[in-house]
């Protein structure tokens, strides 16, 4: 034993820390260090999430800035492209042969794939209400059949329309309706081969109109399947790929469906199906 001397020297004995009570206090040391760190990180991961929203804003806005921009020169294009077509037409039917009625099927033919690109553009960045009237579809695939001709003569391809000889009639915005056959024709055009066909009929099942679109092309593949109605999907370069987005679009705004059908070395069928209107 220590004397009272040596023990006012030493002082008086702390009793030793109860080891839960360390435990305890090595722990909270962990979680404190551990928090300060999940702090750090937290702090620069607000500032990388704050950089990216910055980034996807200012993509937005630019995004939102070139549909206007591209809305706006489809506006400015469309009235001189319409003359230009009008035109060109009075020429076909003015009796031209030869050479020179060749060259008038070469022009109206980048017309109107052009005049398609245009709609396209409009449909999609800037659509409208629908014009909904009671439409038979014969009139309107006749008249499609003689806007494709000369694409699909300069294609080297057949080209048959079919339709029966009962009138189908549809609830339709006629124009839009002309936009989504010709949307689809021309992408069959651009996939079929060189001297191939294209079919295009209409038919009646029940209360639904069907239209097809047959082509002995080399189908599409799989991978292009699945992204072909995707906006800005295209395999030709500079192409919008619009195209088979909006006619998707303006399909389902008419309560229809449409459906791809194509394999490899088969062919591709697509089938527009829309509600019967059946005339009193």
């Amino acid at each position: 034993m220590l004397s009272a001397a040596q023990e006012h020297i030493a002082g008086p004995q702390l009793p030793e820390a109860e080891p839960p009570l360390a435990d305890a206090f090595k722990a909270f040391s962990a979680a404190a260090r551990s928090l300060q760190r999940s702090y750090l990180s937290l702090g620069e991961e607000v500032r990388r999430l704050r950089s990216e929203l910055s980034e996807e804003h200012e993509l937005r806005l630019r995004r939102e800035a070139l549909a206007r921009m591209s809305a706006l020169v489809a506006h400015e294009v469309r009235n001189p492209l319409g003359s230009i077509e009008m035109f060109a037409d009075l020429l076909a039917s003015s009796g031209i042969t030869g050479e020179k009625k060749e060259w008038l099927e070469q022009i109206q033919s980048g017309i109107r794939i052009l005049s398609a690109t245009v709609n396209n553009v409009l449909e999609f960045h800037s659509p409208v209400s629908l014009k909904l009237s009671h439409i038979d579809l014969s009139p309107v695939l006749g008249a499609l059949q003689k806007f494709l001709q000369p694409i699909t003569e300069r294609a080297g391809m057949t080209f048959i329309v079919e339709v029966t000889e009962r009138p189908l009639f549809v609830l339709a915005d006629q124009q839009r309706l002309m936009q989504t056959f010709l949307n689809i024709a021309l992408n069959a055009v651009r996939f079929a081969a060189e001297g191939g066909m294209l079919r295009i009929s209409a038919s009646r099942e029940k209360d639904i109109v069907v239209i097809q679109f047959e082509d002995r092309g080399q189908g599409i593949s799989a991978e292009v399947r699945e992204k072909l109605f995707a906006p800005g999907f295209t395999t030709r370069s500079g192409g919008p790929g619009l195209g088979m987005a909006v006619a998707k679009t303006i399909v389902e705004q008419h309560r229809g469906t449409i459906h791809l059908r194509s394999s490899s070395g088969n062919g591709t069928r697509f089938q527009v199906r829309l509600p019967l209107v059946i005339e009193q």
